[in-house]
């Protein structure tokens, strides 16, 4: 998604622009109160059949919370094979539970906010 907002003061020409593959509200929220009334949002993907790769499996299954990591391990275990897989989390204590479990018999490794800079890019060069 894209945001542009455009303003001239003086001579200056001022264009403020948000780039996001997501957009919590809360973001949202913030980022509309520096926007003017007329900002434009560009969406690159334009349609929804297009955003995901077509050799991407999702997987959606019901199961109790208390369950929640019991279960995403057999997913792993039944689908996962040697290929990559990524897991997303409500919160940084749910992404750091997930990597301490021994549930899950993978490499495993959790990135967030709270992992400094260079752990983050250690850990997307060991994914890639």
């Amino acid at each position: 998604m894209e945001k542009i907002n455009e303003s001239r003061e003086g001579d200056h020409h001022t264009q403020i622009t948000l780039f996001s593959a997501t957009v919590p509200t809360w973001v949202r929220d913030i980022a509309l109160e520096f926007m003017r009334p007329d900002f434009r949002v560009v969406d690159l993907a334009m349609d929804l059949s297009n955003k995901t790769a077509k050799n991407v499996k999702h997987i959606a299954m019901e199961c109790p919370w208390h369950d929640r990591i019991d279960a995403l391990g057999k997913i792993i275990t039944v689908y996962g094979g040697s290929g990559k897989i990524i897991v997303f989390s409500s919160t940084r204590n749910d992404a750091n539970e997930l990597m301490r479990t021994d549930t899950i018999e993978n490499d495993i490794e959790v990135m967030h906010g709270g992992i400094p800079q260079n752990q983050r890019e250690v850990t997307i060069k060991r994914f890639k």
